[in-house]
Formats: C-alpha cells, structure tokens, sequence
C-alpha cells in the first residue's frame, strides 16, 4: 500500500489544521462507524476507534494523500487493538466469527432498514478476510484501491468478495440472476 502520509516536496510538515479536520469529522464519522460496524464492531468500540483515527489524524505531522483510505484504515487498526491486544489473528477471526451485531443507539436502528440489519448480521457471520474485503466493498472502494489498503493483490480480493457475494445471497435468499432457478 502506498503511504497515504508521505510528505510533499518542499513543505513543511505541519499538523492537520483543526478546521479541515473539524469537517471531515462531520462528514466522515458515521461512515466509519458504519465501516466498523460492517468488521463486527459494536457502536461504542466503532466509536471510540473513529475518535482515535481523527485524534491521530489532528496529531499528523505530514500530509494525508487519500484520507477516506487513511481514516478507515487507522481505524479499523484501533478497533483491532481495542478488541483483542496481544492476540494472534486467528484469535480476533474467532471471536468476531462469534459477535453479533450490537446496536446500542435508538438512532442507529431506527436508520436502518430491517434488510440492511439483516446483511450486517450475516456479514459478521463471513471469515476475516471476506468480511473485510465486503465492508471496503460496500463502503464504495473499487477492487484496485481495496487491494491497496488492504495490501492485497487484486486477484485476492476478487477471491475473497466473490464468495462473500455468493454467501451474502445465499443467507439472504436472494436469487442469482446469471442461475436459473
């Protein structure tokens, strides 16, 4: 992944200024939570880790490139550590394979749709990797900058969300267009 906090030639690095911050909290922050949300995050971890994402952002000393990319992927780094400290992947792929989805806000259950509850619930339920590379997916990232964040090859992106496609449909009954039934 290329490295969204490389300083540009002939700056002088400087924090983040608070007002471009300020607005990309407004506007950024319940795509985070939801981004979390979509990893199996419940509300609160989702955010506190959004919260240490923009702190970290307010604390750069160099310039953000891509900072829909970057927030996110400090992000999900927060929620991680906050999650499991000290535990191999395998550890964080069981517990979250047991998590279910925790909307402790009236707000958040009341703006979403009974489908969209029922997809985050059985997005939790998908391997590690599937889970990530949907949640990049549905948050609007094209196969090639998901494969950059994630430091993947594209070809194992594609072999991670086409089964999260294929599982998502299933459990949600939907009909895959390209089968008869």
């Amino acid at each position: 992944m290329a490295d969204d906090t490389a300083a540009v030639p002939g700056t002088r690095e400087q924090p983040a200024p608070a007002a471009d911050v300020g607005s990309s909290y407004q506007e950024d922050r319940p795509y985070l939570i939801r981004f979390l949300l979509l990893h199996g995050a419940d509300f609160l971890e989702a955010e506190g880790a959004v919260q240490s994402a923009f702190v970290e952002l307010m604390r750069s000393r160099r310039p953000v490139q891509h900072p829909r990319v970057w927030l996110r992927t400090v992000a999900l780094r927060a929620f991680l550590r906050q999650t499991v400290p000290e535990q191999p992947e395998q550890d964080l792929t069981d517990r979250l394979a047991a998590t279910s989805v925790d909307w402790r806000t009236p707000l958040e259950v009341a703006e979403l749709s009974e489908q969209q509850r029922r997809v985050l619930q059985n997005l939790v339920q998908l391997p590690f990797k599937q889970r990530s590379v949907m949640a990049w997916h549905l948050d609007g990232f094209s196969t090639g900058e998901i494969a950059e964040a994630m430091g993947l090859e594209k070809a194992a992106v594609l072999q991670n969300l086409s089964p999260a496609r294929r599982t998502l449909k299933q459990q949600l009954g939907i009909a895959d267009r390209r089968r008869p039934q």
